[in-house]
Formats: structure tokens, C-alpha cells, sequence
């Protein structure tokens, strides 16, 4: 299909808007040229990396908190060792955003991202430690499965089961997940050869800059001389001078000017940065291709980037995090994590005030209340709950739902 897109055209060198046939991005699909797609080289393709920063540094950035639900009562568990190793240092190389941002990063990338929890000999979690993923693999020893860890500096060691928290990608053997990167190669491969074909375009190797003529015809020795003579002419050339050339009288030269629309390869770099975007689940105005972008309704875009985009993760995170770093005992005593996404929901501070103000006078937060999550101190008085005069019961009225037998009804 490529080769049909990216075919050689014979046009006519006389019309200066049609391009010559020459390299074609085609081309870069050869695997002698050295296109080739991983992990590493997808990250050098500037929507795949802005793709895994968007999602990586949202999940980083999101507050995480140990919580415990007793009866109706939810409080954070700041007396559980797993509240700071999650929000704060879950170990002594990182904090808890750059944990959480390197985690994803290895998820979106390679398809899986390990951390491996340390716990003292009384059962006690210690520290919560990354586990490279092309350092980590997923083994069966008998009946039993366990991950196979393997360090340059710390030698090899397998790890229960119980002891990995294993965050996946979309995987088909339910076990372990696999890389967006390689599941979509022929995507990102055309991205990097597009982005190879316009580096060698600008800096003129992509197609030829001039066409050299000699009015009698040439000997063998003769065309090497003057291969040999022009690039020596050429090369000496400084980048503040005109870069004309004189020539024989017998030679001619005429210079080939290719818009790179003409190339039509802007259009292809567009394409598919549209289709990393759709790859990732990352609205495209979110990796500065504003296009077709407009701003007359960001707030919905923001929630639709949150309810579409994030809360699977937030969930695919949480649930893996729950079932590994507290026992059994402790999720029946209540003990969960939990995601805070109203950082990324936070509206403008007309659309804050709006809210604060109907939640006020409908009774169902004070006004401390409100000042906290405006990171504000509580004042004295202001932990009374208010209510509307229209939406007051009818008890704090002192009136009754029915009337008095001694009034008269009124007509």
C-alpha cells in the first residue's frame, strides 16, 4: 500500500511546480536505509512523545491518597505506612509524581510497568521499587508463576506475584500487556520515515537541487573530472557567500526550485501525527496540533480528556495498587487508594465561584468548606451551614404541611 501512495512520478522538468523523479519516501521504508521502529526510536517521533508526556505527567500529577471507609465515615489513613510511600516517597530515588510518571511511561511504551514491594519480616510495606520492563519478565517455574528480574549491577531474582505491582497496556493473554509501540509500527515507522525524508529535503539531500548540462558530449575520464571538479567547487563553498557557481562555457546549470508542498510529505507528517494522537486516546489539541482546534468549549474538552482518556487508567492504577499493597485483612478493614481527579477538572475561577456559591445556599458544604479546597484557611463562624430561604423545610417554619382546623380556607 505504501509503495502505491509513495510511487516515483515522471513530470516534466520545465514546470517548476511539479517535482522531478527522484527519492521518494518509499525509500525509508528500504531496510537498508536503517528505518526501524522500537521503543527508543518511536520517542524520537514528536507525537509519540508528546502523547506519553501528556498521559504520564497527568497520572503523576493526580494527588494519591491511602484512604479508610469505617460505617458511613471516610478519612485519609495517614497511620498506614503506604500513605507516604504513595504520596509522597515511595522510595529514596523517587518521588511519588516521578514513580508514577515513569510507571506510565513504561506502560504506554512497552506495555507493562513494574514496581516490586519491599516488606519487612513482620509484613510491614518498606518501599515500593521500579522494575525496568526489558528487566522484568513474567516466567512460569512448574506450576508456579513468579517475574524474572534481571540487573546489570544487581544480579537476577524472581519475585512472587503478590509482591509486583503490575500496571498492563491492552494485552490478549490477560497476563501480561502489550507495547502501543510495537502493536502499531507501521504507523509510527511512517511518522519516522516522513521525519527522515524532510530532514534530508531541507538539507538537500532528499532530492536534486540543480541540473548540470554539457553541450558536447563526454568521455569516461572526462565525466569523472568533472564530478571531481564540481564537488570540490561546491565544498569550498562558505555558508555566507551566494553560492553561485562559474562555470565553463561549455557547461550549463539549472537550478530546481521544490516547495515542500510539493512533496506533499507536510501533509503525511499531519496525518499521522493525527493518527499517534488517536493511537494514545489524546485529543490532538492536547500535542499542539490545532488544526481543527477551538477553544470556544475547553471546559467540555477537559472532561471529555478526563472521563474518556484518564479514568480508565485512574482505574486500571488503582485496582492494581489496591490488590497488591494491602492485604486482604486490611481491604476488609476498609483500606483503599484513591485518585484525586479534581486537579484536572478544576474550572476558571468564575466557574469555581458559581459552584461554591449553589453548594453554600443549597446547605450541602459551609463556607469552610469552600475555603479549603481554595487552599485557604478556615475563619471562625464561617462552619455554620446555611440554607436558602425558599428551600427551608417547612419544620423550620414552625408551620405544618396541613392547615389548622381553626383557620378558614382560603378561596
Amino acid at each position: 500500500m505504501l509503495e502505491s501512495l509513495f510511487a516515483p512520478e515522471s513530470r516534466s522538468l520545465e514546470d517548476p511546480n511539479t517535482p522531478l523523479t527522484g527519492q521518494n519516501l518509499a525509500e525509508y521504508f528500504d531496510t537498508n536505509i536503517g528505518i526501524q521502529v522500537d521503543n527508543q526510536s518511536a520517542l524520537t517521533l514528536s507525537a509519540v512523545y508528546s502523547c506519553i508526556y501528556v498521559l504520564s505527567s497527568s497520572i503523576g500529577q493526580l494527588p494519591l491518597h491511602v484512604m479508610r471507609k469505617r460505617g458511613d465515615n471516610i478519612e485519609a489513613a495517614k497511620d498506614h505506612p503506604a500513605y507516604w510511600l504513595l504520596h509522597d516517597e515511595p522510595n529514596e530515588w523517587q518521588t511519588s509524581y516521578k514513580w508514577r510518571e515513569t510507571k506510565q511511561s513504561h506502560v504506554l511504551g512497552w506495555g507493562n510497568g513494574y514496581t516490586q514491594t519491599v516488606r519487612s519480616p513482620s509484613g510491614e510495606l518498606r518501599e515500593l521499587v521500579t522494575r525496568r520492563p526489558w528487566e522484568t519478565q513474567l516466567v512460569k517455574n512448574g506450576n508456579r508463576w513468579l517475574y524474572a528480574v534481571t540487573e546489570e549491577d544487581e544480579g537476577s531474582r524472581a519475585v512472587a506475584l503478590e509482591d509486583m505491582i503490575h500496571v498492563r497496556a491492552l494485552g490478549s493473554d490477560g497476563r501480561t500487556g502489550k507495547s502501543l509501540v510495537r502493536q502499531h509500527a507501521e504507523t509510527i515507522g511512517l511518522g519516522l520515515a516522513a521525519q527522515r525524508y524532510g530532514k534530508d529535503f531541507f538539507t538537500g539531500g532528499g532530492r536534486p537541487t540543480g541540473l548540470v548540462t554539457v553541450k558536447n558530449s563526454l568521455q569516461k575520464d572526462s565525466w569523472e573530472r568533472l564530478k571531481t571538479a564540481w564537488n570540490n567547487a561546491v565544498s569550498k563553498l562558505k555558508a555566507s557567500e551566494n553560492k553561485t557557481l562559474m562555470l565553463p562555457a561549455d557547461l550549463d546549470y539549472k537550478s530546481i526550485t521544490i516547495p515542500p508542498e510539493d512533496a506533499q510529505f507536510l501533509e503525511t507528517r499531519k496525518l499521522n501525527r493525527s493518527e499517534v494522537a488517536g493511537i494514545f486516546n489524546v485529543p490532538a489539541h492536547m500535542i499542539n496540533d490545532l488544526d481543527k482546534a477551538t477553544f470556544s468549549n475547553i471546559s467540555e474538552q477537559a472532561i471529555q480528556f478526563v472521563r474518556h482518556t484518564m479514568m480508565p487508567w485512574v482505574v486500571n492504577w488503582e485496582q492494581e495498587i489496591n490488590r497488591r499493597v494491602f492485604t486482604r485483612a486490611e481491604r476488609a478493614a476498609g483500606y483503599y487508594c484513591k485518585f484525586n481527579l479534581a486537579g484536572l477538572l478544576r474550572g476558571t475561577a468564575k466557574e469555581r465561584a458559581e459552584f461554591y456559591h449553589a453548594a453554600i445556599n443549597d446547605g450541602w458544604m459551609d463556607r469552610n468548606e469552600a475555603r479549603v479546597l481554595e487552599d485557604m484557611n478556615p475563619r471562625d463562624g464561617l462552619d455554620q451551614m446555611l440554607v436558602s430561604v425558599n428551600a427551608q423545610p417547612l419544620s423550620a417554619l414552625n408551620q405544618s404541611d396541613t392547615p389548622n382546623d381553626d383557620e378558614e380556607p382560603t378561596s
